[in-house]
């Protein structure tokens, strides 16, 4: 009897114990959600002293296509710069997906230009947090749509470079383990040109939202670029190098190598249900993708002018 009570009174302590763990690591990640909510008001705003808020003061940004921003006072430079050029700049936060300590927030920046009166820049970003602050922070968009709104590169066509009308189908979101499998094998997909991974993860009425190719909306045509990509770069391979998981969505961060493009940075957002993704959101450098034949200037060039 007495081992009885002990064993009950042990396991109510263990569930108390858990309880106050998963409760502090919940009040954490929502914590970390207000902070990137508070970063978007430092871009939509240029207070920076919000910069200081939210950003350590040993900060260290990742930003495609601006090495001249290394540190915190060289990002708010660029804040400052990037509202000199748009007074009206603003990013949207439409997603984020936390888990421990990193946040993945799919936004999108939009702005007025004399060249781009609508100009408009989906990204998702991944955000490292330690001691309340945003100690490291990794960019992707997609460099190819900037220049082709600037005017640097043919649009061939292309009028709308916004993420697209989101999906409404619903279902059971999953667990966050077996969420985070289905996009790795999202990834083996890729890496192995096996087209029956496709059909095993994808719902039949999968909807595709790539900043780079809004053609690619579905299974098929999702399968046709996986071919089509692995003839142009037959050792194309991704490499997760962050994968989070909340609810029904999986942010991963990837690095993306093959020859001849080199080495570049990818993420994407998936959204699970019923055991299948049944939508995913893709950005990464479209220029990387292209023939190295075709000559661009880098975002630095572009925005210089502006200043002439």
């Amino acid at each position: 009897m007495f081992a009885r009570i002990s064993t009950v009174i042990l396991v109510g302590f263990l569930l108390a114990a858990l309880g106050g763990v998963f409760q502090a690591a919940t009040a954490q990640t929502e914590a970390n959600k207000a902070i990137v909510e508070r970063w978007a008001e430092l871009w939509n705003t240029g207070d920076l002293a919000i910069a200081d808020e939210v950003l350590a003061t040993d900060f260290v940004p990742h930003v495609p296509y601006y090495p001249q921003i290394t540190d915190l006072e060289s990002y708010k430079a660029e804040v400052i710069s990037t509202r000199t050029m748009m007074p009206d700049w603003h990013f949207e936060v439409h997603d984020m997906v936390t888990e421990g300590d990193k946040v993945a927030y799919r936004i999108t920046g939009t702005g007025t230009l004399p060249v781009a009166p609508q100009y408009t820049n989906a990204q998702i970003c991944m955000g490292h947090f330690a001691g309340g602050k945003i100690v490291e922070e990794w960019w992707n968009y997609n460099m190819l749509g900037c220049q082709q709104q600037l005017g640097q590169i043919d649009p061939m066509g292309r009028v709308d470079f916004t993420w697209g009308t989101p999906s409404e189908v619903t279902g059971d979101p999953g667990t966050p383990e077996a969420n985070k499998q289905l996009v790795l094998r999202q990834m083996e997909l890729w890496n192995t040109g096996n087209l029956a991974i496709a059909d095993e993860i994808f719902a039949t009425d999968f909807v595709n939202h790539d900043v780079v190719r809004p053609d690619i909306t579905g299974p098929e045509s999702l399968k046709g670029q996986v071919i089509e990509i692995r003839a142009a770069f037959p050792d194309f391979r991704l490499t997760a190098e962050d994968i989070v998981a909340e609810g029904d969505k999986v942010a991963c961060r990837y690095t993306v190598t093959g020859t001849p493009q080199g080495e570049f940075e990818s993420a994407s957002i998936s959204r699970i249900a019923g055991g299948k993704i049944v939508e995913c959101w893709w950005v990464y450098d479209g220029l990387a993708l292209i023939p190295t034949a075709v000559e661009s200037r880098t975002w630095g060039e572009v925005k210089a002018l502006f200043r002439e």
